[in-house]
């Protein structure tokens, strides 16, 4: 940089501080009120730092000058507004050109564009020039700056270039530092100001509050002494500014006030907080309580509190005002609350409800959840009820009612109905009559409700009870009856009301249970039971009667309440019932349940006279086959013939009984010998033998009787009964028309059996069967292609139980079904498995009993689908049936018997010649096999005639194209005589016995 430019530059630049100095030399005691001749001062002496500045400028050449006017100009207009800037300008603007020169009219420009634009900035910035960041006078000063090398362009052509090469750099260096640093200065002083101004505000603030306000002000040290108090704080506690100064204001504070202030001011010594506020009470000199809200602060010096200055406004008389009207409050909901009203206070302006507790206890609520939520009260009102009730309230704060008043059902929170009485009015009112403030109260009048509605019930009752009812006075004499009285006795209430009660008294109670009846009522107050009555027409009837006293307040007889009912038809419809419940309706005669009765009371007689008495059981023979083939209505004529029978075979103190179906049982009381007993037991025998006639029809029966004796059998009627029921078995095993004992024997047989029952149903649950199979040999070659399946039981602690001990339980108990289906499938699933594994079709035979035909139900159609499923067909399984079987045609044996040989499942017929054979049967079903029973076999060698007769069955079965086995074959004799009389296949011990399935493989499928 040439150094004949900057040194001039900076030299002229530093002529600037003049404006700094003669700023601060100009007094600013009385600037606000010389503000314009001020400002006019100011003007003239930039103007004049100006001229100086323009004096000593570096010259380019004559009439081509450069000085720093434009610092000093542009800063003028940025600090000191647009009247000092403006003649500052005019001043050094006429100056520059009295210097003339080419660059004269740039000169001018250079002068009033930095003016102008310091005056703009300021007009956008004045708020922030005493704060002005270095970034933006920077900023300022090269916009001013730039603007003045451009007028430069002004000057002659051959000027310009080197005058800009020559004086732009040092132009752009020195003069945006020479203005930054002159704002800086000036920038300073400003903010000096400010502050100045600020203290002096706070200054006045403070002491004007100080003197002269409100709230009491006092500094103090740490050592909680005053060092300062106001007049207020003086007037508040009723000490002189000298007196408080010579205490602490620890001295004058409340006791129960003092340990919470000083803990707080402790806080605020140990840096733990800069201020608090308290409500805190002061004793005054007079002793009264000073309530006061302090505010507390502090002014700390390197973290340590020199001064506390604190701050008391004085709240007596607002907190003894709140406290009498808490007083006032807490009265009147002392009085609300005992008197149990329920209040709110609407803000109907701003649409807030306050309500009181027993509200929110109405409710079921909190009290604040209830006046936080201003709609709840209104809806938990019943949806039915609630226009009525905004109803009534609006037309109240139209003017149109004198009050609200609202009876409605309440919802509460725990879903009980509560009726409510609302009242309420407007107590408040703006000048056009626009209602401002509702109040009212609620009251509870749930109880009162249910009294009312008990009220009227109870009248609709007694108006309208079928119950007859009267209410006399203390002397029986009749006040008033109702409906139900007049319509039951035909007495009307004019006839009845004002006469004694004596007057309903009736002969057919007798004059004792009128006596006993009064001295109930004397004595107890009350009288229960039923009477027979006369209505106003003589006709008898029955009545359940009830009479209550009720006393007045001394506890004497006052009213008495008479009420009852007509129970005539009750009582006869009891004793039908009774009659159907204890009597068989079609005899006549005592059922089970009155037989148990009389039972009862026959062995407690039998005990306490110590005698004994029989107990018969009758079961009809061949009854069922009357019952089938003449039809029930037959039947019945025979069961009521056969009651009245019995009834003349036996004493009028002795008992008949039917049980049901064809069961009777006599009981033959106080009985001395058996001989009476066996007497009555035959004359029954003789009489139920005699011929039954029956309309057109003539029919005979006879009976099987059963006799057991207390208290030689059983002490008890169930083992009574048990007794005789298995006696009476007995005498039909014996051959029906007799009478039988009961001995002990039969009681052991009878457990015996119920145990197997027992052991069979365990069996059948734990699969304790399993199959045998006996061989079936062609008889001409010895092949085996059939066997038998038979059913083995081996017990666990048994043993082995013989078929001819379980089968006949079985099928008694209805077992037999259950182990026929398991039978059958087990033989189905072996003969596939034979022929799968083996290669070889065996037949295996399964015997089906007449109980599986009568019970199978479905089980059939099962059987042969699983056929199906393990392909098995004729030649792999045979049904075995017998004789007996082919007469019942109940149990649907010919469709059977069909579907089996629509399925290719082959029958044969067991046993055959043991029953009642039939050749038409034969012919009729389609049969394949015969087997001749083994009573035949047994003999066949040796016995001409069974001999014979198997020879017959033999040629027959063959004509009829049925093949023949012959069971029981035990010797080769027998085997070589069936062999010439052509029977086709043998089943006996002489070829094997029953052997398991494994050894029936190897014996005859593995060889």
């Amino acid at each position: 940089m040439d150094k004949s430019i900057f040194l001039p530059l900076v030299q002229n630049a530093a002529l600037l501080l003049a404006l700094v100095f003669l700023y601060d030399a100009i007094p600013k005691k009385h600037q606000r009120q010389y503000f314009l001749l001020w400002r006019l001062g100011i003007g003239v002496l930039i103007g004049g730092i100006g001229v100086a500045i323009m004096s000593t400028p570096w010259m380019y050449e004559p009439g081509i000058i450069f000085d720093t006017r434009s610092v000093l100009l542009c800063v003028s207009g940025l600090f000191f507004g647009g009247l000092p800037t403006a003649i500052a300008v005019v001043i050094t603007a006429l100056y520059r050109l009295s210097i003339g020169g080419v660059a004269m009219w740039v000169g001018v420009g250079v002068i009033i564009t930095s003016g102008l634009i310091g005056v703009i900035w300021r007009h956008y910035r004045k708020a922030h020039l005493a704060s002005i960041s270095g970034t933006e006078v920077i900023s300022f000063a090269f916009l001013v700056h730039l603007v003045m090398l451009s007028w430069f362009f002004l000057l002659p052509g051959q000027h310009v270039v080197p005058v800009l090469s020559k004086i732009t750099l040092p132009i752009l260096l020195i003069y945006p530092l020479a203005t930054w640093l002159l704002s800086r200065l000036l920038s300073r002083r400003f903010e000096l100001e400010r502050d100045e101004q600020i203290r002096l505000q706070d200054d006045f603030l403070f002491r004007s509050q100080f003197n002269i306000g409100n709230i009491g002000i006092a500094i103090t040290g740490i050592d909680q002494k005053w060092i300062k108090v106001n007049p207020r704080l003086c007037q508040m506690l009723k000490y002189s500014e000298d007196e408080l100064l010579h205490m602490t204001w620890k001295q004058l504070t409340h006791p129960d006030d003092l340990d919470a202030d000083v803990a707080k001011f402790e806080q605020m010594l140990a840096g733990n907080i800069d201020n608090y506020e308290l409500d805190k009470r002061f004793i005054a000199k007079n002793g009264s309580l000073v309530y006061t809200h302090m505010t507390v602060a502090c002014k700390r010096t390197n973290h340590q509190v020199l001064l506390v200055i604190s701050g008391y406004l004085d709240v007596t008389a607002q907190t003894l005002a709140d406290r009498e009207v808490l007083a006032s409050r807490e009265q009147l909901e002392l009085v609300l609350s005992s008197s149990d009203l329920g209040v709110w206070d609407w803000d109907i302006r701003n649409d807030h409800i306050e309500r009181n507790t027993r509200s929110a206890d109405i409710l079921g609520c909190d009290i604040d959840m209830l006046n936080a939520n201003s709609r709840q009260w209104m809806d938990s009102i019943v949806a039915e009820d609630r226009p009525q009730v905004l109803q009534s309230i609006e037309a109240h704060i139209r003017g149109e009612t004198p009050q609200h008043k609202m009876e409605y059902r309440l919802k509460t929170l725990n879903r009980d109905i509560r009726w409510i009485l609302d009242t309420g009015k407007v107590v408040s009112r703006d000048a056009n009559n626009n209602a401002l403030r509702m109040c009212g109260t609620y009251t509870d009048i749930t109880e009162a409700k249910l009294i009312e509605e008990s009220l009227k019930l109870s009248a609709l009752v007694y108006d309208n009870s079928s119950e007859a009812m009267s209410v006399l006075d203390e002397n029986g004499v009749i006040i008033t009856v109702n409906a139900a009285f007049t319509d039951i006795t035909g007495y009307s209430e004019s006839e009845i009301r004002g006469q004694h009660i004596r007057m309903m008294y009736c002969d057919l109670n007798g004059h004792e249970f009128y006596q006993q009846m009064n001295d109930d009522i004397r004595n107890k107050g009350e009288w229960q039971g039923e009477m027979r009555q006369r209505r106003r027409n003589n006709e008898e009837y029955v009545i359940w009667l009830t009479i209550n006293t009720i006393k007045d307040k001394d506890g004497l007889p006052h009213r008495r309440v008479a009420l009852f009912s007509d129970i005539t038809d009750k009582k006869q419809s009891e004793h039908l019932i009774w009659k159907q419940a204890n009597y068989d309706t079609l005899t006549g005669l005592p059922n089970r349940r009155m037989l148990l009765e009389y039972l009862s009371a026959e062995i407690k007689t039998a005990d306490r006279n110590r005698n004994h008495f029989a107990l018969m059981f009758l079961d009809l023979d061949y009854f069922k086959e009357v019952n089938d083939t003449l039809g029930h209505a037959m039947g019945d004529l025979l069961l009521i013939e056969t009651a009245s029978r019995l009834k003349s075979c036996v004493r009028d103190a002795d008992v008949v009984a039917r049980l049901g179906g064809d069961e009777f049982t006599v009981v033959l009381s106080s009985m001395a010998d058996h001989k009476g007993i066996e007497r009555v037991a035959e004359h029954i025998l003789r009489r139920i033998a005699e011929p039954y006639y029956l309309g057109e029809e003539t029919t005979h029966i006879s009976a099987s009787i059963g006799i057991t004796l207390y208290p030689d059998d059983s002490p008890s009627i169930e083992g009574l009964l048990k007794h005789a029921d298995q006696a009476m078995y007995a005498a039909k095993d014996q051959g029906r028309n007799r009478f039988n004992y009961f001995t002990p024997s039969m009681q052991e047989y009878a457990k015996y059996r119920m145990r197997l029952i027992h052991d069979l149903r365990q069996a059948v649950l734990n699969k304790e069967f399993e199959l045998h199979y006996q061989p079936i040999v062609t008889m001409a070659t010895g092949e085996v292609l059939k066997a038998e399946a038979l059913l083995r039981w081996f017990h666990p602690e048994r043993g082995s139980v013989s078929p001819a001990e379980f089968i006949p339980v079985a099928e008694d108990t209805g077992l037999i079904v259950e182990i026929g289906n398991w039978v059958f499938e087990q033989a189905a699933r072996q003969s596939a498995q034979w022929r799968k594994t083996l290669g070889v079709e065996i037949q295996i035979s399964v015997n089906k009993s007449p109980i599986q035909f009568r019970d199978e139900g479905a089980l059939l159609h099962n059987w042969l689908e699983l056929l199906q499923q393990l392909d098995v067909t004729g030649a792999g399984v045979c049904v075995e049936i017998t004789e007996g079987l082919l007469l019942d045609a109940s149990m649907g044996v010919t469709e059977k018997l069909l579907a089996y040989r629509d399925a290719g499942v082959q029958v044969s017929l067991d046993d055959f010649g043991t029953g009642y054979s039939s050749l038409a049967y034969l012919k009729k079903f389609d049969i394949d096999y015969l087997k001749i029973d083994q009573s035949f076999t047994r003999n066949i060698d040796t016995d001409e005639n069974d001999h014979t007769l198997c020879e017959a069955i033999i040629v027959m079965a063959h004509k009829l194209g049925m093949k023949v086995i012959a069971e029981g074959v035990e010797t080769e004799a027998q085997r070589q005589v069936l062999l010439r009389a052509g029977c086709d296949y043998g089943q006996g011990y002489l070829f094997s016995k029953p052997v398991s399935a494994s050894e029936f493989a190897s014996k005859y499928l593995l060889t």
